[in-house]
């Protein structure tokens, strides 16, 4: 639950970063007004049945103003402003719309007040007539702020940014890096054999373990070790002078037997001293 909680968190934090970035480049980047005109479609009297083809001549105006033709021949380096024409819901009139710096508005309006006699000039040609006229219904309309950048909406862009770029983090090097189970260390030992492991912390349990042997029940557990024989150890041919087994060993020399008299004498003497 932690680490979902520091999930959430993180992202939102991420988003709003971005968000904050996105708003603050908004700020720096050129700034356009919109500039829009709306020209009213009307049959011109002849032939007759113009009054009936009103509404379809109305979205074939949108559509020669949309044409490439026509914005060639008649907007020139504006045309990389224009942003479109469209048909006014139930009604028998075209929108207009432009992009502009602040410099260029007034020339952008003098272009829009044009476009009526610019379709006019190309459904002459278009029908060989004039079935229908084109006309202003008021002068060219500024937006009251700019319309680009749209900082809200660059905010709102930079946020969800931030949070797919946090989640591609996570799922890149969060989760896959740092979250993978550690592997456990096993130690193999083959048949018969006994691998030692030289570990530190191997070696204090190995003690651990063997003083737990060391107990009064292990002891009496463990087999008692056979005796070892003591094998003789050969140092050469013995000496001649030594006693052999059985015979009775021969008197040093000057040796002799002391008699009573002698041992009372030489009590009295060690009485007085003189020994």
């Amino acid at each position: 639950m932690t680490d979902f909680k520091k999930f959430i968190s993180n992202i939102l934090l991420a988003g709003a970063v971005a968000a904050l970035v996105a708003f603050a480049v908004s700020l720096f980047l050129p700034k356009y007004w919109q500039v829009s005109g709306r020209i009213v479609v009307f049959p011109s009297g002849s032939p007759a049945g113009a009054a009936q083809n009103l509404l379809p001549e109305v979205g074939n105006t949108a559509w020669i103003v949309n044409s490439d033709t026509f914005q060639k021949n008649n907007f020139g380096d504006f045309s990389a402003n224009f942003v479109g024409a469209e048909v006014v819901k139930n009604s028998s009139m075209v929108s207009v719309k432009f992009r502009s710096s602040k410099t260029d508005i007034q020339a952008v309006e003098d272009l829009i007040v044009k476009i009526p006699s610019q379709i006019a000039e190309y459904a002459r040609d278009l029908y060989d007539g004039s079935p229908f006229k084109y006309k202003m219904t008021s002068d060219p309309e500024i937006s009251v702020k700019p319309v680009r950048p749209d900082v809200v909406k660059n905010s709102i862009r930079g946020f969800i940014g931030g949070l797919i770029l946090y989640l591609l983090y996570w799922l890149m090097f969060e989760d896959f890096l740092f979250r993978r189970p550690e592997r456990e260390e096993k130690i193999i030992e083959p048949r018969g054999e006994t691998l030692f492991d030289f570990r530190p912390e191997a070696k204090k349990e190995t003690i651990r373990e063997e003083i737990k042997l060391e107990g009064p029940e292990e002891k009496e557990k463990k087999p008692v070790a056979a005796e070892e024989k003591i094998e003789p150890i050969s140092a050469g041919p013995a000496p001649d002078n030594l006693p052999i087994a059985g015979e009775p060993a021969s008197p040093a020399p000057d040796f002799h037997e002391p008699t009573d008299e002698e041992v009372k004498e030489r009590l009295n003497r060690l009485m007085r001293g003189e020994l």
